[in-house]
């Protein structure tokens, strides 16, 4: 049977001023039982848990108790969701099972293979897994980030052909598809550039918005898996955009042989980490063959630990991703710095290179 990931956003599945939505639920269950008349094993990752505990929790006054009180939610949530799924699904005779994730558990090859092959023995016994984000215990330095990226995670993990966001607009358009002339765009070539379109903000109560599922579009469509983002307003959402009907299809690139390493380190690279390079470590790196070396780094952005997969950009441009020898705090430190130097800027230092070889892989 071919295997689909499906992404269901946080207001497919919740209503709008919180507590899970039934009727809702009932609609999609129906799509997903249905995928396995038609060949399909849907596997699913569901957003939703913190916004499925309604108001049950006081929100702080206190901004530094924020983070403390979204993980209390999902605490909360998260049961009250898996609840309905059992429920709603054991009612249509489909089985499920709750997985649990947080990036740590991709980035760690042992711990990703285990997620793997749970997934595999619950689809060879014919039960849905629903995954999510483990937002209880998730922070800035563990945390997946949105279920987008989730979704990449898993569609990579579990060898799938195709990815399906469901999401309130349906597809992506030129500009805002609340403006009465928004084009949509029916098909997106793997190699097309969405540096003219303007993309919408997120909804209310989710993590990602457009802009972080062509994030999640680009590192999937390289490996030849296709993606669809198509809307969950509509009686089935799922069905219809298998027959290509409505949705955008991003299609995959035809001719691409997936590394499974290689595959590993797209898909797990941190959104919002990365060096910026000077341009002649940028053009040392695309010869190939060649580690990234502190004295080329010009700039460090956002938050990671040594072995964080991050992306390596040349202006703009993002060049590479990686396994990264520092933290952002010692990447820091050393940048701009020659290799011999590093000794003496950090004790016990580890390594003289900010990415091996071996561990820097060449986007497309």
């Amino acid at each position: 049977m071919k295997r689909i990931v499906i992404k269901f956003g946080s207001l497919a599945v919740t209503k709008p001023e919180g507590g899970v939505d039934i009727e809702k639920i009932q609609k999609l269950a129906l799509e997903l039982k249905n995928l396995y008349s038609l060949g399909v094993q849907p596997i699913l990752v569901s957003s939703g848990a913190i916004n499925a505990s309604g108001s049950l929790i006081t929100k702080p006054v206190e901004k530094k108790m924020m983070i403390s009180y979204q993980q209390a939610r999902a605490a909360l949530g998260q049961p009250l969701l898996m609840k309905a799924y059992v429920e709603v699904l054991g009612s249509l005779g489909v089985s499920c099972a709750q997985i649990l994730v947080t990036h740590e558990d991709f980035k760690d090859r042992k711990r990703f293979l285990n997620i793997r092959n749970t997934i595999n023995t619950l689809l060879e016994n014919n039960i849905l897994p629903i995954v999510n984000e483990n937002d209880t215990v998730s922070f800035a330095e563990i945390t997946v980030g949105d279920n987008d990226q989730l979704a990449v995670m898993i569609t990579e993990a579990t060898d799938a052909e195709k990815l399906i966001l469901l999401t309130e607009a349906d597809g992506l358009f030129d500009k805002n598809p609340k403006e009465p002339d928004a084009k949509r765009f029916e098909v997106v070539d793997f190699k097309d550039d969405f540096s003219g379109v303007k993309f919408a903000a997120k909804t209310s109560v989710g993590r990602g918005g457009m802009d972080t599922k062509i994030a999640a579009v680009r590192k999937l469509t390289p490996n030849g898996i296709d993606v669809i983002i198509g809307t969950f307003l509509i009686q089935t959402p799922i069905t219809r955009l298998l027959r290509g009907e409505g949705g955008t299809l991003f299609t995959g690139n035809p001719l691409k042989q997936k590394s499974r390493r290689k595959s590993w380190l797209q898909t797990i690279a941190k959104n919002d980490s990365w060096v910026v390079v000077d341009e002649g470590c940028a053009e040392a790196l695309l010869k190939g063959n060649s580690s990234l070396l502190p004295i080329g780094i010009k700039k460090v952005s956002g938050g990671f630990n040594r072995g964080d997969i991050i992306a390596i950009k040349y202006k703009s441009k993002i060049l590479a991703v990686g396994i990264s020898e520092f933290n952002a705090r010692e990447m820091e430190l050393v940048k701009g710095r020659k290799s011999a130097e590093i000794a003496d800027i950090i004790k016990d230092v580890h390594s003289r290179v900010a990415i091996h070889k071996d561990n820097l892989v060449l986007k497309d």
